[in-house]
């Protein structure tokens, strides 16, 4: 007898094989019981403040800056930076101490330096001392804890390079406005950059006396061109050197408004030129 193909495939698909669909019940049975645990999606609404979705998509979770309303409950205030918060720690400070808000949250905190004294700008660089430092994590193979003290940054080589690019000499009467770079920054700099010029010198005079709370808003045009300055991360900069920086540990920090006879002087941890 002729085998009619046709007549097969059409009884294969009215009455399938007991395994087909015996796999077919299998398979649906897996599916729902990986659905049972699956999550369900639901939406969620977000309650942070002042939240910022950047162009990843994700959450911009930044501090919010610092300001003062008339309802003290939607008042935020300065938090102390990190170096603050671990001087504060080193010197015994409770928790509600180290937690109160910065005393000038708009303004460089004025620190007093380590000379001055009434001597004039280039003599008082000549003997003031800087920023302690201490040893790190590079202490320990030489038998130090990381917080003891490597040393102080001064400022000889800054008030060397006024004398031999002759800019001191050019100063007149004042009042000046100097920001020091410490010796290791121009050390970094001469390094990367190149030696120390006297329009390196001049970009750190300003003239005029200008006290550190008054950097945000002052006129900063020193003798070799205007300097920029900005705030960020809750710091001041001038020319992307921090304006009142902290160190590590209990040791002095960068010496602000030092005066002198002709002059105040603010120390920066960074060349101006250097960018």
């Amino acid at each position: 007898p002729r085998y009619d193909h046709n007549f097969s495939l059409q009884k294969l698909s009215i009455h399938p094989p007991k395994t087909i669909i015996m796999k077919l019940i299998l398979s649906a049975a897996l599916v729902t019981g990986a659905c049972a645990f699956t999550a369900p999606n639901a939406v969620r609404v977000s309650t942070a403040l002042n939240q910022h979705i950047g162009s990843g998509g994700m959450a911009d979770t930044r501090d919010p800056d610092a300001f003062a309303d008339e309802d003290p409950r939607k008042s935020i205030s300065a938090a102390p930076s990190f170096e603050e918060y671990l001087k504060q720690r080193d010197a015994g400070a409770s928790s509600a101490e180290i937690a109160a808000p910065a005393a000038a949250a708009a303004a460089p905190a004025a620190a007093s330096g380590g000379g001055g004294g009434g001597g004039d700008l280039a003599s008082t660089l000549k003997d003031l001392q800087g920023p302690g430092q201490v040893w790190g994590d590079l202490g320990i193979a030489e038998g130090f804890e990381e917080n003891d003290l490597k040393g102080y940054e001064n400022f000889g080589k800054f008030a060397a390079a006024m004398e031999s690019t002759g800019v001191a000499a050019e100063l007149g009467a004042g009042p000046y406005t100097i920001f020091a770079p410490t010796d290791p920054t121009l050390e970094s700099y001469e390094t990367l950059r190149g030696p120390i010029t006297a329009d390196i010198v001049k970009m750190h005079i300003v003239p005029g006396k200008i006290a550190s709370a008054d950097v945000p808003t002052a006129t900063l045009d020193s003798l070799n061109g205007p300097l920029v300055y900005r705030y960020a991360v809750r710091k001041h900069f001038v020319n992307d050197a921090i304006i009142g920086e902290k160190t590590f540990g209990p040791y002095d920090d960068y010496p602000m408004d030092v005066e002198c006879s002709n002059g105040i002087i603010h120390s920066v941890g960074l060349c101006f030129a250097f960018y």
